[in-house]
C-alpha cells in the first residue's frame, strides 16, 4: 500500500474528512487530497504531522511496518495502551467496513446502558 492509501484507510477508519486533517496539520485539503491520489510526495514535515495526528508511526504511513499503533498518542495527550488494548486494535483493523461499524455500535450501546445505570444510582 501507498502512504496515500494508507491516509485513505485511516480517515474512513475514524470517518475524518480531508478537510479536519488538513486543517489539524497545517497544510490545504488539496495537498491531502494529492497525496491520497499519489499524485504528490508528501514532504518529511506533513509525514511526522500526519503520523501525530492519527496516533501512527511515520514508517507505518510510509508502508514500512504492519502495526503502527503508537504506545502514546498526542491527540488523546499520554494515553498509554495495554497489551490487550493493542491486540483488541489490532483485531479491529483486520475486520471490514461492516465489522467496524458492529463493533462501534456495541460499545457505544454499552456505554449508553452504563451511563443510564449510573444516573440511576445517583
Amino acid at each position: 500500500m501507498t502512504i496515500g492509501d494508507i491516509i485513505v484507510e485511516l480517515r474512513n477508519e475514524r470517518n475524518i474528512s480531508q478537510q479536519k486533517v488538513a486543517v489539524a496539520i497545517g497544510v490545504s485539503q488539496s495537498t491531502i487530497a494529492q497525496i491520497e491520489k499519489n499524485r504528490n510526495e508528501a514532504t518529511a514535515s506533513t509525514i511526522r504531522k500526519l503520523a501525530n495526528f492519527f496516533g501512527v508511526t511515520t514508517d507505518f504511513l510510509l508502508g514500512l511496518e504492519d502495526d503502527g499503533i503508537k504506545t502514546t498518542t498526542p491527540i488523546s495527550g499520554s494515553l498509554s495502551y495495554s497489551s490487550e488494548e493493542r491486540e483488541l486494535i489490532e483485531k479491529y483493523r483486520e475486520l471490514n467496513a461492516p465489522g467496524k461499524k458492529l463493533v462501534k455500535t456495541v460499545i457505544d450501546t454499552h456505554l449508553a446502558t452504563l451511563a443510564e445505570n449510573n444516573k440511576k444510582r445517583i
